[in-house]
């Protein structure tokens, strides 16, 4: 199992360059492709979504990917703000809504979900795994 750990500036900027990060250490530790540039896609949601709903202004994001037998697990911590109203839950917006569907793609490519830590902060995790056919090749 590896793991590495990075504290995420409260920035849009931050996200792309947490994003390039992250696709250096996938490839780094050998991750099929196609799972690095769905690791990237969810990434970035999930850290847009902690940006914009749930971190106080100033507070650094924490950003954790861990890869076990092809599986990454990316989770990013944020501080929590905003009570019920901000706890993650994937929308169906619109077809002409500009935002609010984040979630939805995070959920069609890793299984998802959170948890509260005791200091109040929230830890919104995905994870995802190869499919079968990727092994020979050919994706599902």
């Amino acid at each position: 199992m590896r793991i590495e750990s990075r504290g995420v500036a409260p920035c849009r900027k931050a996200i792309g360059q947490a994003r390039r990060a992250v696709r250096c250490t996938l490839a780094r530790w050998a991750v099929e492709p196609d799972i690095g540039f769905d690791t990237e896609l969810v990434l970035s949601e999930l850290l847009a979504n902690a940006l914009q709903h749930a971190t106080p202004a100033g507070e650094e994001i924490g950003l954790s990917v861990t890869e076990a037998g092809g599986t990454v697990l990316v989770e990013v911590e944020d501080g929590g703000t905003g009570g019920a109203a901000a706890l993650p839950s994937p929308t169906c917006p619109d077809d002409d809504a500009q935002h609010g569907r984040g979630l939805l793609l995070v959920e069609s490519l890793a299984l998802w979900g959170w948890r509260t830590l005791d200091n109040g902060h929230r830890i919104v995790w995905a994870m995802l795994t190869p499919s079968p056919a990727s092994s020979n090749g050919s994706r599902a």
